[in-house]
């Protein structure tokens, strides 16, 4: 169960690290449990109110610790292919789509040199991870934008699991 404190425990742990800190898999669902009951105290003292105001100002400053890691960690991913760590699922989603746009930006860059661009595709429907032709690892969520290599892409488009962006 959260508290004041142990929620201000982990925006300073999260401002002293350089790497994302793990924060507990239902800490959304806690926080907003957290707020609820201060919110539901009938006899709101100045202290009550003036908590609440500060657990909105400390959250705020944990996502913006996060979203910054974030944006680093998504650089990073693409350019060694490293995968994050203690991302939450949002953030986990939000790490997937941020990687494949930025492969695709890099795919365009480079595809100049070289006269041609490659296709692009969106996910119509989740798919689990796999090992495809070339024996690397995929794993696509629905609405993603990606870019698939041949021949994955022709059998996904023939299945219906993806369609090309035009």
């Amino acid at each position: 169960m959260l508290t004041f404190e142990s929620i201000r425990d982990l925006e300073r742990a999260e401002k002293d690290s350089k790497k994302m800190q793990k924060l507990p898999a239902d800490f959304f669902e806690q926080l907003s449990e957290y707020l609820g009951r201060k919110r539901d105290i009938k006899d709101k003292s100045s202290t009550d109110i003036i908590e609440s105001e500060n657990v909105k100002n400390i959250v705020k400053r944990l996502l913006e610790h996060r979203e910054k890691k974030l944006v680093e960690i998504v650089l990073m991913g693409v350019r060694t292919g490293l995968p994050p760590e203690n991302l939450t699922k949002d953030e986990q989603k939000a790490f997937l789509s941020m990687t494949e746009n930025i492969k695709h930006l890099r795919s365009m860059a480079f595809s100049c040199f070289e006269g041609q661009r490659s296709p692009r595709f969106r996910v119509k429907k989740d798919i689990p991870k796999f090992i495809g032709p070339d024996m690397k690892t995929y794993e696509f969520k629905e609405d993603q934008i990606a870019d698939i290599p041949k021949p994955l892409s022709d059998f996904l488009l023939k299945e219906g699991f993806i369609e090309e962006i035009k």
